[in-house]
């Protein structure tokens, strides 16, 4: 079929604007990029989450006791709601592994004799299951196997529970408790040093000394069933058993952190696109709006031959159609490859059977939609103007523009600038809209720059903080039963220590207000200096006496501030209830944490002069005999290094974020390019037979491009601030859109970022100035100055 003259005419429009065309697009791609590459890369994590909970039995509720009879299984069965429970054993303990110069933690767990009775069940991968006759077999998990150098066949000995056990590694699995493995003293992952190892309960009864008991305790709740009727069933249950309290999958750490991961690809996809196409409706509206006038003529034509005003009209919202249509294909494309690297930077951290990547197509119909939609907005006021002109009116010249004096050509009166310099003074001062249109879109990319670099300089403040100024300590051990802090007293003779301190962490619920919020205290000594709490304002915000000094996030979830009292609930030990005070706020970024005085937190808990671990500063030329002085030391079952946290927080965060700020930076860049370059082309649309006019009055080539270019450096170095400002705010939105209970990031900038952010942008908008002006040194004179403009 022979394409209409209107669909020809539309090809060829097209055609000829193919560089502003394309630079628009790739602004609409941008944004239906980030859409498709986040919910993409969501469905593919709820896809794989929802895949394995079912095939592994994933519970509902999980609770803790120090030893209850297996007896007490049947009580929790027969809980109103409750339609299975899965009763097990789990110690820890060190593990020797060889190439590791740090003790690993071993988690030892009992699989249930019964595996179709199993929750929480764990996927083999490799090898096989241990036989239930043999006491030697285990498996181990996959994450785990693969950091440390484990493979199948090797001997592993921990001393677990005071007792040295070693078992053969026969197989790798998986488990839903254990996808994201977070450390001790950080949510970073530290996959080497966090052994998890299972065996046959016979197995682990014997390593454990907990024959006919147990310890750990896996729910499933019935649908409809209210949680926390049962949660409060579970704890009357194990109460005599040194029960403590029950909690929801929401707070299982490793499916807390992967929730909190899926809630961080909304907001990335709900946020960002909305800046691209509002930016490239802007111009959409700038380029049809100059399209329109510079084809009053064709139109009137058009008209004169019978088109009528809607079809003469129809052309142009066609034609932001047509470029909404491209981007959001090439948008598809990209947030396609996009959703696939990151899926891939997925399989790293987050261990799951099968992690297949997906395409989300309902995300790519949506922002495809969204994106014709926003750019047919942008021309329809061009449209509107297409409309209403009249042949006879459309066939005439343009009324030449009326000259008058502006509050610019005031300003610059008595200034002595050249005459080119006033050329674009008098220009900015013409076209107001497009000065300041251009100006937020250039501003828009400086923004996103900013916005996106600040997290460098946010990760190196939580470092500094975290673990150089407030935990000031090398080397940190927990034991297995809170002990006298002579047993501090004995680690500070280990080799290579220079000091130690005792450390009480206990379990704790708030309550406050009908609010709720399980954390811990943490008891440190008024006179700590391995382990202090930083303020607000970064002073040493010690606790005294019963009062807390809370973490200011934990405060706000709870509403309450310093003066204010609290109910405490104790969930170690024996357990009990308090209304302390809140004597100060402590500002940390990992964790929401509270601080007490140890011996007050001892005395309220009814004990005596006890610890639960101590931190240490140990000699780094003699942490190899200080970790086989605390392999050997039965009563440790925990083992962190600061340097080995902060090294693993540097690696997961380079990583990750690098691949983030090469999207942003490549994101910007469209902006920026696509802003300054179209308004350079606009512009030399305009101006190019007076350009060309100078050149036959003997202007260079040079000081014709300074004209031109003169215009768009003024808007750009305008857009600096707007940016600045603009960077700052989205550093701050970022860190209230991404924050979550385990992390929280300052909203810092460091003058290196914005010198570098600056410094980019002021590239990219030269670059594309130049591609544009480059034309004014291949003028045909004669041409140019033979057509009406």
């Amino acid at each position: 079929m022979k394409p209409r003259a209107l669909d020809r005419k539309l090809g060829r429009d097209l055609w000829r604007m193919r560089w502003q065309v394309l630079a628009i697009a790739l602004l609409i791609a941008c944004g239906v990029s980030v859409a498709v590459m986040a919910f993409s890369a969501q469905r593919a994590l709820e896809q794989a989450q929802a895949d394995f909970y079912r095939e592994t039995r994933f519970a509902d509720v999980f609770a803790a006791a120090k030893r209850a009879p297996l007896a007490r299984e049947r009580d929790l069965a027969a809980i109103e709601g409750v339609t299975a429970v899965d009763a097990r054993i789990v110690q820890s303990g060190l593990m020797d592994v060889p190439g590791l110069s740090r003790p690993a933690i071993a988690r030892l767990i009992s699989l249930p004799d019964d595996p179709r009775r199993c929750l929480n069940c764990v996927q083999l991968v490799a090898g096989r299951m241990p036989d239930p006759a043999r006491m030697e077999e285990a498996v181990a998990l996959r994450a785990f196997m693969d950091a440390a150098g484990v493979r199948l066949g090797d001997r592993l000995r921990a001393t677990i529970g005071g007792r040295v056990v070693s078992f053969v590694i026969v197989g790798a699995v998986l488990s839903p408790e254990y996808v994201y493995v977070p450390a001790p003293e950080s949510f970073m992952p530290d996959d080497a040093h966090q052994g998890v190892l299972w065996a046959p309960r016979r197995a682990v009864e014997r390593a454990t000394d907990m024959t006919g008991a147990f310890n750990a305790v896996a729910l499933t709740v019935a649908p409809g069933v209210s949680r926390p009727g049962v949660l409060q069933e579970v704890d009357r249950v194990l109460a005599p058993y040194g029960g403590r309290a029950a909690y929801e999958r929401t707070d299982q750490a490793s499916h807390a952190f992967l929730t909190a991961e899926l809630k961080e690809l909304s907001i990335s996809a709900s946020v960002l696109p909305p800046v691209f196409l509002i930016v490239a409706a802007a111009l959409v509206h700038l380029v049809v709006s100059r399209l329109v006038d510079a084809e009053r003529e064709q139109i009137g034509l058009l008209k004169a031959f019978g088109y009528s005003d809607r079809e003469a009209a129809a052309n142009y919202v066609r034609m932001a159609a047509a470029i909404g249509t491209a981007g959001a294909l090439g948008g598809g494309l990209i947030g396609g490859g996009f959703g696939a690297a990151i899926v891939d930077l997925y399989r790293d951290y987050f261990r799951f059977p099968e992690l297949q990547v997906r395409f989300s197509w309902m995300a790519f119909i949506g922002a495809t939609a969204v994106s014709i939609a926003a750019a047919m907005a942008g021309s329809l006021a061009a449209a509107r103007r297409a409309t209403a002109l009249s042949p006879a009116v459309a066939m005439q010249p343009p009324r030449p523009a009326s000259f008058r004096r502006g509050v610019l050509d005031d300003l610059f009166r008595d200034a002595r600038i050249d005459q080119a310099t006033r050329m674009i003074v008098r220009n900015l001062e013409r076209f107001p809209v497009r000065a300041v249109l251009t100006t937020l879109g250039l501003a828009a990319g400086l923004v996103l720059l900013i916005g996106s670099l600040f997290l460098f300089d946010s990760l190196d403040r939580v470092v500094e903080r975290s673990y150089f100024r407030s935990q000031r300590w090398s080397e940190s051990v927990g034991f297995a039963e809170p002990r006298n802090v002579e047993a501090v007293n004995a680690l500070a003779r280990l080799p290579g220590v220079f000091a130690a301190e005792p450390v009480r962490v206990v379990a704790v619920r708030f309550r406050s207000g009908g609010r709720e919020e399980m954390t811990r205290i943490v008891g440190l000594d008024p006179d700590a200096m391995l382990h202090r709490a930083l303020g607000p304002s970064d002073r040493v915000a010690a606790p005294a006496g019963r009062g807390l000094v809370l973490d200011e996030a934990l405060a706000a979830r709870l509403s309450l501030k310093p003066g204010d009292r609290v109910w405490v609930e104790i969930l170690d030990g024996r357990g009990g209830q308090a209304l302390l005070p809140i004597t100060g706020l402590a500002r940390d970024y990992s964790g929401a944490t509270a601080y007490m005085d140890r011996r007050a937190l001892n005395r309220l808990m009814g004990e005596g002069d006890v610890a639960s671990g101590a931190e240490l500063l140990v000699a780094a030329d003699a942490r190899g005999a200080f970790y086989r002085a605390i392999e050997a030391a039965p009563q440790i079952v925990g083992s962190s290094s600061r340097d080995d946290t902060v090294a693993a927080w540097r690696a997961v965060m380079a990583k990750s974020f690098s691949t983030a700020i090469l999207f942003y930076l490549g994101f910007a860049g469209a902006i920026a390019f696509g802003v300054a370059y179209n308004m350079c082309r606009i512009s030399l649309a305009e101006r190019v037979r007076d350009l060309a006019t100078l050149r036959v009055l003997g202007f260079d080539p040079a000081t014709c491009a300074y004209i031109l270019l003169g215009e768009l450096a003024v808007l750009a170095l305008l857009a600096v601030p707007i940016g600045v400002l603009g960077g700052y705010g989205l550093s701050h939105g970022l860190v209230a859109a991404y924050s979550r209970e385990d992390v929280r990031f300052p909203a810092i900038i460091a003058a290196d970022s914005y010198g570098a952010a600056i410094g980019a942008y002021l590239i990219v908008v030269a670059l594309a100035g130049g591609l544009a002006a480059r034309r004014i040194w291949t003028f045909d004179l004669v041409a140019v100055l033979k057509t009406r403009e």
